[in-house]
């Protein structure tokens, strides 16, 4: 009785130790040859997870944690694939392409300041790369990192001069670095590429402008002006320019023009008031800078003259935060500081006033130190 009752047990102790080496097969470990072939397959969620099970048996594997990155990158999960590089140049810092590679999920998720060293590090070790250059110079653009952006975008253009995007990025960056000679060179050959660009006619009108060719600048404008009647930001550039040359009956039909476009440009608003405080009609300025500064509080213009209003109706202590905002909104600019001085003055408070001069002077030196920096490193000049 008992070796019948034994053998149905065999039976299922045969059937479950069968079954355990079944499931311990179907379950195998993923080797690195098998993560690769995943990998290669472009079954990215299966090779993420063969990868993982790789670095769990050998955490060690700076290889592995690069390739986990980069399937991690082709599903677009930046953060993690970051994470993942970061860990294979920690275990082995010279292993090819992984700065690359973290500079470009750094790119992509928009964490451009964080792009900036590996995509370094990636050109320092391959110094001919077109792809490390071209994010190096755009992150730098998108940092406000200007005059480094010109260095690397100019190179990026050099391998790629049909490239207008490339072309347009270093072109704004000269702009912006107010590097003029190097913005009008730039804009000349856009226009080339592309001579019915309103766009490019309007950025290079602001160049010629910032040459100090305002005749030819107000050229473009109206040529852009021509090509592209409606276009917001037009007339106002146009406008800017008269108002420059003080033509202001032209340059308040342009600023008007905008605003039929785009009502509420507070920047056009704010130079109408500018020109009626400039023709005396003090309440209609005060007027029109107040809503401009309503509409868009970085508008530095209208807080200037506005504390420029309140000193001369001897509104002193009304004029101070109003002078402190317009400071506060370009800090490398002396004037507001000036009159800031000559508010603390008229106030009686000679120490304060005195802050302020010496602010003025010391940013007029650093100005001085700058100008002189740029002719002296310009490759242009």
């Amino acid at each position: 009785m008992s070796s019948w009752k034994c053998a149905p047990v065999a039976k299922v102790l045969f059937l479950t130790l069968l079954l355990s080496c079944s499931l311990h097969a179907q379950t195998k470990t993923p080797s690195p040859a098998d993560a690769v072939t995943l990998t290669q397959q472009g079954k990215f969620p299966e090779a993420e997870q063969a990868w993982r099970a790789v670095l769990q048996r050998n955490p060690g594997d700076a290889q592995a944690y690069a390739s986990l990155g980069f399937v991690l990158s082709r599903q677009q999960k930046y953060a993690q694939a970051a994470t993942a590089y970061r860990k294979a140049i920690a275990l082995d810092p010279k292993l090819p392409g992984v700065q690359l590679d973290l500079g470009l999920a750094e790119f992509k998720q928009g964490k451009l300041e964080a792009a900036i060293p590996p995509l370094r590090a990636a050109l320092a070790a391959d110094p001919h790369s077109l792809q490390a250059t071209t994010l190096l110079g755009l992150s730098y653009y998108g940092t406000k990192h200007f005059e480094d952006a010109i260095k690397y975008l100019q190179m990026a253009v050099d391998a790629d001069p049909d490239n207008k995007e490339l072309l347009q990025t270093l072109a704004q960056s000269c702009l912006l670095a107010k590097n003029y000679p190097c913005a009008l060179a730039e804009f000349e050959k856009l226009e080339q590429l592309d001579p019915n660009s309103s766009a490019v006619h309007l950025l290079l009108a602001e160049a010629l402008d910032g040459e100090g060719k305002t005749e030819e600048a107000i050229q473009e404008a109206q040529t852009g002006l021509k090509l592209s009647p409606r276009e917001p930001n037009l007339h106002f550039v146009l406008g800017h320019l008269y108002w420059e040359a003080e033509k202001y009956d032209e340059a308040v039909a342009a600023f008007e023009a905008e605003l039929l476009i785009v009502p509420e440009n507070a920047n056009a608003i704010a130079y109408l008031g500018d020109i009626a405080m400039k023709r005396g009609e003090n309440e209609k300025a005060l007027k029109l800078l107040r809503q401009a500064a309503q509409l868009q509080d970085n508008v530095r213009l209208a807080y200037m003259d506005i504390g420029g209003i309140l000193m001369d109706q001897k509104q002193y202590a009304e004029a101070l935060p109003v002078l402190r905002q317009a400071a506060k909104l370009d800090p490398t600019e002396p004037d507001a500081h000036f009159r800031l001085g000559r508010v603390y003055q008229l106030m009686g408070n000679s120490v304060a006033a005195q802050k302020e001069f010496a602010k003025v002077q010391e940013l007029k030196q650093k100005r001085d130190q700058d100008i002189a920096r740029k002719l002296d490193t310009n490759p242009r000049n």
